[in-house]
């Protein structure tokens, strides 16, 4: 008995049984009566007859049944199934080929997301600058505006001698204070969008390339995903139509040689 070549472990496994032979068809006496047996002495039989009849009738099982499920496989349909079960096999050995590629993707891809988010420190960093910036550009219009009330309260008055002149020095000296300060509120504001829109602009280029990774990859993934579902569905058909089958050896034989 010739083995099959069976479809992978991962969709279905399929033994094949021992040869069993059917019921020989008797031997039909020749024309002239063959000559009785010596009294004690047994009819010789025809062995040559019976073991090609046989040989003829030997079946195996196409699955992993005992061949109970349907009749005997005709030639043609057994040709149908041999070629489903390799063309499933071989589907089955390229999609399985294909999913370690998609799992070191996607080990990949999440070590760029982890990346990411160690990039994003310096961003934090960044945030606190600007939030210790604005409270002091806050204190700064603060002190803008008491001057200015100030100096109205003071053309308003216009107190004059000494105490005029000290509230006149005093003013003069905020405003002078004032504008030193305002110039380095405005180089660290300047500095601060240097920095930051640079850290910015290259933490959003990553984020878009590994954005667009994630998303090539879920299209990828639902593909395999979707084949698989499919490939399970043929192989469920193919189970159902030609999985605990018997089918002629000979049958067999003759497929696989053109016939």
């Amino acid at each position: 008995m010739k083995v099959m070549t069976l479809l992978s472990a991962l969709l279905f496994a399929a033994a094949i049984s021992g040869a069993q032979a059917q019921t020989t068809t008797p031997v039909k006496p020749a024309a002239k009566a063959a000559a009785k047996p010596a009294p004690g002495k047994a009819a010789a039989a025809n062995p040559a007859a019976s073991a090609a009849s046989a040989a003829d009738d030997k079946t195996a099982v196409m699955g992993t049944g005992k061949g109970n499920s349907g009749p005997i496989l005709t030639r043609d349909e057994l040709r149908v199934c041999l070629s489903q079960e390799e063309n499933i096999r071989k589907r089955l050995e390229a999609l399985t080929a294909l999913r370690a590629p998609l799992d070191k993707e996607k080990a990949d891809i999440a070590a760029a997301q982890q990346t990411l988010k160690t990039e994003r420190a310096p961003l934090e960093d960044m945030r606190k600058l600007a939030d210790g910036l604005n409270d002091r550009m806050k204190a700064y219009g603060a002190r803008i505006t008491a001057w200015n009330d100030s100096v109205a309260a003071f053309n308003t008055n216009n107190p004059t001698g000494a105490k005029g002149e000290r509230e006149r020095n005093a003013l003069n000296k905020e405003r002078e204070e004032l504008g030193v300060l305002q110039k380095v509120l405005e180089a660290e504001k300047a500095d601060y969008a240097t920095k930051s829109e640079g850290l910015v602009r290259d933490y959003n280029a990553k984020a878009v390339v590994v954005d667009a990774q994630v998303a090539a990859w879920n299209l990828r993934n639902e593909k395999w995903n979707q084949d698989s579902r499919a490939l399970e569905a043929e192989r469920l058909d193919w189970v159902g139509s030609c999985a605990d089958r018997r089918f002629r050896e000979d049958d067999e034989i003759a497929i696989k040689r053109g016939k």
